[in-house]
């Protein structure tokens, strides 16, 4: 009876054992796999090299280079010319939206001392916000006012050639600004653009 009694119990640890040993034995399998795999990776991937090993490295060839070469004029090296240096990045700005503003209709006036006319189309610039070209709305009857005044001033050879109209922009740049500072206390027009030019 007690033959029988401990055979069943050998038969219940046999299939535990070979369970165990079957599981250690994947698992070994897989790590080893995983392990392989990753060895295989590093030895078969070049090697990264980081921005500062290549400037340092870059330094130094530089250093050594100046003291292995010879000039070729045959001096002692004082009138060899240094290595270009590196280019410095470009500086980043920061950027805003510049809004634009076409006058409706013409600026049309007699030239002084002329019985010739000019007539122009006039166009803003502001990178300020959108205040500023309401306010040139809210106050374009005193702005035509000025800019009419500003160019029957002008004579016929005041109005001619690219200075000319450059010199023109700044000054009517100039009194569009006063006009919005005297009304608004602030000006804010960047630019001006002559858009259309007529003599006749």
């Amino acid at each position: 009876m007690a033959e029988a009694a401990e055979e069943p119990q050998e038969k219940k640890k046999k299939p535990i054992v070979k369970i165990l040993l079957m599981v250690v034995g994947a698992l070994v399998l897989v790590g080893a796999g995983a392990g392989g795999g990753l060895l295989y990776a590093k030895l078969t991937k070049p090697p990264e090299e980081s921005p500062l090993a290549i400037v340092v490295e870059k330094k130094a060839d530089n250093a050594g280079g100046k003291d292995d070469q010879k000039p070729k004029d045959g001096k002692d090296g004082k009138d060899a010319k240094p290595a270009e240096p590196a280019g410095k990045p470009v500086p980043s700005k920061e950027k805003f939206v510049t809004s634009y503003f076409e006058f409706p209709g013409n600026f049309t006036t007699n030239l002084k001392g002329s019985r010739r006319f000019v007539q122009i189309s006039i166009g803003l610039a502001t990178q300020y916000d959108k205040k500023v070209i309401e306010n040139v709305q809210k106050h374009e009857v005193a702005i035509r006012a000025e800019v009419l005044a500003i160019l029957g001033e002008q004579s016929e050879g005041d109005v001619v050639g690219i200075e000319n109209r450059k010199r023109i922009q700044n000054l009517l740049k100039d009194a569009i600004n006063k006009v919005l500072t005297d009304r608004t206390e602030f000006g804010g027009i960047e630019d001006v653009y002559i858009t259309g030019l007529v003599m006749q």
